[in-house]
């Protein structure tokens, strides 16, 4: 059986903190402790909380290479319960006042099912998760990221995958970008809009008009189409990337973060 413990890495501030902020990575394969945007730019969304960061599976900021542990174990349901762990673990040896949670890309997704999961977060926000279906947005990246001589074809290939994947009975070998069969069955046959109409807490989900990586207009669908929306608030971005940066910017943009600093202090 493989390694199944948890890590995570709980960052104080100077002055004791009463709350708690939840950073969640996106789908790449590597140790949250390597990306810059969440160590040391996405924490000032909440200067007076400590930062939690949690390890996928099998990830270390050693990690070259993705290893076949994590390709074999890592899904969106592992990583909400492993959040879910962390935080009745902190709740109960930190008494945290209030419990913040922010994700972008697949960490958006994350955050979005970990609000259903554990009703003790104050508040989320999830950046650039996409619209109600995974396939759309995917179809939508090989739109915008394919030549053209190929981009059908290639579109071809993915939907017999998804096919494959979403009608199979039974697992099998996958390694596609970095993620396994697990990881793909949970994906494609997730229905998000469902998951933000189960959450109650309060909810920022913010979309990019530059993002390549999702269907801008996907995600205005899906807020359009919930059925309630009385603890969702939606804000767009026309100039921002899926990395909440302006074309040439280096960071992700101020306006970003002062929208998403505002939220967090209203609640």
């Amino acid at each position: 059986m493989p390694d199944s413990r948890i890590t995570y890495h709980l960052g104080s501030r100077a002055k004791p903190a009463n709350n708690l902020l939840l950073i969640l990575q996106g789908s790449d394969c590597r140790s949250s402790l390597t990306n810059h945007s969440i160590k040391e730019v996405l924490p000032k969304v909440r200067l007076d909380a400590d930062v939690l960061l949690i390890e996928k599976w099998g990830l270390t900021p050693e990690t070259n290479e993705c290893p076949q542990t994590y390709i074999d174990n890592d899904s969106p349901s592992q990583r909400v319960n492993d959040a879910r762990q962390v935080l009745e673990h902190l709740n109960e040896t930190k008494s945290y006042q209030s419990v913040y949670v922010l994700g972008g890309s697949e960490g958006a997704v994350i955050a979005v099912m970990l609000r259903e999961a554990f009703p003790g977060i104050t508040a989320t926000i999830a950046f650039n998760g996409g619209g109600n279906s995974f396939q759309d947005d995917i179809e939508h990246n090989i739109k915008a990221s394919t030549p053209a001589e190929v981009t059908a074809s290639v579109l071809t290939e993915f939907r017999e995958f998804a096919e494959q994947i979403k009608t199979s009975k039974e697992p099998f070998a996958v390694n596609s970008s970095q993620h396994g069969y697990k990881w793909w069955e949970e994906m494609l046959t997730l229905e998000q809009t469902k998951v933000i109409e189960h959450g109650n807490t309060p909810l920022l989900i913010v979309q990019s008009g530059q993002d390549a990586s999702v269907d801008p207009e996907k995600t205005h669908v899906m807020i359009e189409n919930l059925s309630s929306s009385e603890n969702v608030k939606y804000q767009y971005f026309e100039e921002l990337n899926h990395g909440l940066r302006k074309e040439n910017g280096d960071s992700i943009d101020d306006s970003a973060l002062s929208v998403m600093r505002g939220w967090f202090q209203k609640h």
